[in-house]
């Protein structure tokens, strides 16, 4: 690897860990059950995306969401569509349709123009954002140890 691309690794790094962590702070400003909630969530997201694929975690993420701020389930989906949305570290031809609400990710994988390819790297941006917001959830969280 060259030192070019160890630096671009490193600052991606650098971006997903900051994220998340502004992600998991505003999450540590509300109530103590949502915490909890979304402190387990993150905490199993990789674990749930490696079972069951990302599309269908996402999918159940949105159902028990009910697309209610105070969920989550819903704020975990958003927070991926954020990321996956932003910065510009993950593109593809139909991004478009990403933009499209909270749940624009779900949106994105099961529109006809998402490739199979762009579907695994989606899937690989989200594990390894979900290692950052699980490490951030579980340090800073309410929750059961």
């Amino acid at each position: 690897m060259t030192q070019q691309q160890e630096t671009r690794r490193q600052n991606l790094e650098q971006e997903r860990g900051g994220q998340a962590w502004k992600y998991v702070k505003a999450i540590q400003q509300k109530e103590k059950t949502l915490q909890k909630e979304y402190r387990s969530l993150a905490r199993g997201l990789n674990a749930m995306i490696q079972i069951n694929g990302l599309g269908q975690t996402l999918g159940f993420f949105k159902a028990k969401g009910k697309n209610d701020e105070n969920k989550a389930h819903f704020l975990l989906l958003a927070h991926l569509t954020e990321w996956m949305q932003g910065s510009g570290h993950f593109s593809a031809l139909n991004m478009a349709v990403m933009n499209n609400g909270k749940d624009g990710l779900l949106k994105w994988i099961v529109d006809s123009g998402t490739s199979s390819a762009d579907y695994r790297r989606a899937t690989a941006e989200c594990l390894a954002f979900g290692s950052w917001l699980s490490r951030f959830a579980e340090a800073e969280l309410e929750g059961e140890d």
